[in-house]
């Protein structure tokens, strides 16, 4: 994977978000121009950068820009357009991007894509209807692989897979419940962990 340090550079140590939230104000400058003329040549790796390392409105545009919404009907997102629509949902409440990303969950077609989709809806605004996006998932996909992503991304969505020794919860057999084919316990295990706050992302 490539990263771009603060001078532009390229190199192959592994992409750190986090290092983005503790540039110097001079490095902070260089590193968006960089991320934004990666956004501008469809570097899969620059959405959710910009979305950290400038949570502003002009990133907001910047991204709504780039990412052609309303989706076309039949149109099959690449996974740019994925990572645009997974930046987009973390900095506000955008519906059609989360379309957008429910769809290529729910499609699961390319593992790639659908890593991409299924962390942008952990990572989407708590104010937003992922959460609800994702338990949908959960009720109507048959017992498969898209069934349990959407089950662990819900689940770490609300904070459940940290060790909290205060909570009267068990999250492996909530995971249990709401991959098995009980429905009651299903629905059951989805009540337990919406009803748990979400973490919000970064």
């Amino acid at each position: 994977m490539r990263e771009v340090d603060a001078r532009g550079q390229a190199r192959s140590e592994g992409f750190s978000l986090g290092n983005l939230r503790h540039l110097e104000p001079d490095e902070r400058a260089l590193a968006l121009a960089t991320l934004s003329r990666l956004l501008s040549q469809r570097e899969v790796r620059a959405p959710v950068g910009l979305a950290v390392l400038a949570p502003t409105p002009a990133t907001i545009a910047l991204l709504r820009e780039t990412l052609p919404l309303p989706w076309r009907e039949g149109a099959v997102p690449t996974r740019f357009d994925l990572e645009v629509a997974a930046a987009l949902v973390v900095l506000a409440d955008e519906p059609m991007a989360l379309d957008l990303l429910e769809g290529a969950v729910a499609r699961g077609e390319d593992p790639g894509s659908w890593d991409i989709a299924s962390e942008g809806l952990r990572r989407a605004l708590p104010s937003s209807d992922a959460s609800a996006r994702l338990a949908r998932l959960v009720r109507e996909r048959p017992r498969d692989p898209t069934r349990l992503a959407a089950a662990e991304m819900l689940m770490a969505r609300h904070g459940l897979w940290v060790h909290d020794p205060g909570r009267e919860l068990d999250p492996p057999a909530l995971l249990a419940a709401l991959v098995g084919e009980d429905g009651a316990a299903r629905d059951a295990a989805l009540h337990r962990v919406l009803a748990e706050p979400i973490k919000a992302w970064p």
